[in-house]
């Protein structure tokens, strides 16, 4: 990653940051899902400088990386989120830095946590009553995370759901491979600074 650009959410006494995270968050998944490629992978990768696990917040500051300006360029971050210019500042595209302290991935994290919806998967995919999918995971105990994450409203169900975000330490430099239309990757990391 040889490029990146800065944004920067500044929430306000009426628009809370979580809010803000939720429509930024939206717009650059929109964004990445129009420069993607045929594998549905995309070439820009996010960072949360301000990640921080124990306190569960992803801070203020949103980093997109890239291997190219042109790449930035094409993205147009600033178009997609101009209906949000009063609430985030967006820099320049900036070159980074030749002294790295780290590389880290930051990844989606999905867990299996509802029954019902658990169940409801089980009773379709092997052709069993609703009861008795629920039955099945009567004594499952369901799993919850404290791990940072955005609100997200799916495009295509309009359901909302928690797209918790993990930040993993790499000792393996930059790995630079391709990521998801969220910007997230289990593999492909990210320069820290």
């Amino acid at each position: 990653m040889k490029h990146y650009i800065d944004i920067i959410l500044l929430p306000d006494p009426e628009i809370p940051l979580y809010f803000l995270w939720e429509k930024v968050y939206q717009q650059l998944h929109l964004a990445l899902v129009e420069i993607k490629e045929p594998d549905n992978k995309v070439k820009v990768g996010v960072a949360f400088p301000q990640y921080d696990e124990q306190q569960h917040q992803l801070g203020c500051k949103l980093r997109l990386f890239a291997p190219s300006s042109e790449l930035l360029e094409k993205l147009n971050i600033n178009q997609w989120l101009s209906r949000l210019t009063d609430y985030v500042h967006i820099s320049s595209i900036k070159n980074v830095p030749e002294k790295i302290s780290a590389y880290v991935v930051f990844k989606r994290v999905q867990l299996k946590t509802n029954n019902t919806r658990l169940a409801r998967r089980k009773a379709k995919r092997e052709g069993i009553s609703q009861q008795q999918a629920l039955a099945y995971f009567q004594d499952h105990q369901e799993k919850t995370s404290r791990l940072p994450y955005v609100h997200i409203k799916s495009c295509h169900t309009e359901h909302r759901y928690h797209l918790l975000i993990a930040r993993v330490e790499t000792d393996n430099g930059q790995i630079t491979n391709e990521f998801s239309c969220y910007g997230l990757s289990s593999t492909s990391s990210v320069p820290v600074f």
